[in-house]
């Protein structure tokens, strides 16, 4: 089969590999080059786990760990950083109990640790008075750039065609293809897969996605003492509920250590050329996290406004667009699909051939929202 890729971020650049790896004719579209800094597939880190406060996400994950496993044996590169994790809060706060259930469902090892046990085994990290945290030992982060352009250079070198610099403008189905159109020529293929993050509204408007596009402040801090204590051997990825901030351990690439807030931000045009930094997200964001990380400095060492694509359930729309069996729509990574990436592209490579894949995808139809 031919097949476009329209968007080679996490999940396009793992379709366009799996299709490759098929044998299929497969050809990926990126509007600008490849790795750029405008999307939601860029950096040094997402944080990867197991630990989601439902069994379905849970359970699930498993398949992303073996293919992220499958593509650093592939590549011989080091794209996961297995520093585990700890997700924190008030023992009665509903998604800290519910993701505990929901790893014992899952047949899931954790440790339930108290405010003085996080402390002794993560000096650096004081999860706060009352707070009870949940370690699971298979998180980590991973190297979200190098991910996408590993997987990308795989698809080529298995025969996949990419064009970078080239906006897809239009993309038509009729009873004799799918039809492809750029600045250069307009080309028919059989089935098309987009995966065009926070451009999805702009390049499928009739489908009237309910999809937002909002800015995120992400920051690093400068470590005034105790420098060791942040690294990955010391420190783990984290998540804060309810709060909703998150952050990791020293990267060792960019000095300081990443945070953010799930949540602080507002909605954004994402053909804005600039990723303006937010004042207001950026204090608050570092008061609350030297709360817990008292060994931080008061210096930003970097700092950046990043997108993200988000459902009114945060949950992702993996699915055929409505009418056809030829258009696989996959969208609506809302701040915490990085992780998926790889299985959304494997999902989405399967469907655009026409085949089912062995999972209940229910939870991420496009027909949840009424389409």
């Amino acid at each position: 089969m031919k097949i476009a890729v329209l968007g080679i971020g996490g999940s396009g650049s793992a379709a366009l590999r799996f299709l490759a790896q098929s044998g299929h004719e497969a050809t990926g579209f990126e509007q600008f080059s490849l790795g750029h800094s405008r999307g939601s597939s860029h950096g040094q880190s997402r944080i990867i786990r197991y630990s989601y406060p439902d069994s379905f996400h849970t359970k699930l994950m498993a398949r992303a760990y073996e293919l992220w496993d499958d593509l650093e044996r592939e590549t011989g590169e080091n794209l996961f950083v297995r520093c585990g994790g700890i997700t924190f809060g008030p023992p009665d706060e509903p998604r800290v109990k519910n993701t505990r259930a929901s790893l014992e469902s899952a047949g899931l090892g954790y440790d339930f640790l108290s405010r003085d046990a996080a402390s002794e085994r993560f000096p650096a990290l004081d999860i706060g008075a009352g707070n009870v945290g949940i370690f699971q030992s298979k998180s980590g982060f991973l190297r979200s750039s190098d991910c996408v352009l590993a997987q990308a250079n795989a698809a080529q070198k298995l025969g996949a065609t990419l064009h970078e610099n080239t906006p897809v403008l239009a993309l038509e189905e009729t009873a004799s293809g799918i039809h492809v159109s750029t600045r250069e020529k307009t080309e028919t293929f059989d089935a098309a897969i987009c995966t065009a993050g926070p451009w999805m509204g702009k390049l499928l408007p009739h489908l009237k996605l309910p999809l937002e596009t909002a800015l995120r402040q992400v920051v690093y801090l400068g470590i005034a003492r105790n420098e060791a204590d942040f690294s990955p051997e010391r420190l783990p990825v984290w998540i804060e509920k309810p709060a909703e901030y998150y952050g990791f351990p020293s990267d060792g690439v960019v000095a300081g250590v990443k945070f953010a807030s799930h949540g602080a931000g507002y909605a954004f045009d994402p053909d804005e050329s600039q990723r303006p930094l937010m004042p207001d997200a950026l204090a608050a964001a570092v008061k609350h996290v030297k709360t817990h990380f008292p060994d931080l400095g008061d210096e930003i060492s970097f700092a950046q406004s990043c997108l993200y694509t988000v459902t009114p359930d945060e949950l992702f729309i993996l699915d055929y667009a409505p009418n056809s069996e030829r258009i696989v729509v996959c969208s609506g990574c809302s701040g915490h699909g990085f992780k998926w990436t790889i299985l959304l592209g494997k999902i989405a490579a399967t469907l655009a051939q026409g085949e089912r894949f062995d999972a209940d995808l229910t939870p991420w139809r496009i027909t949840r929202m009424g389409r």
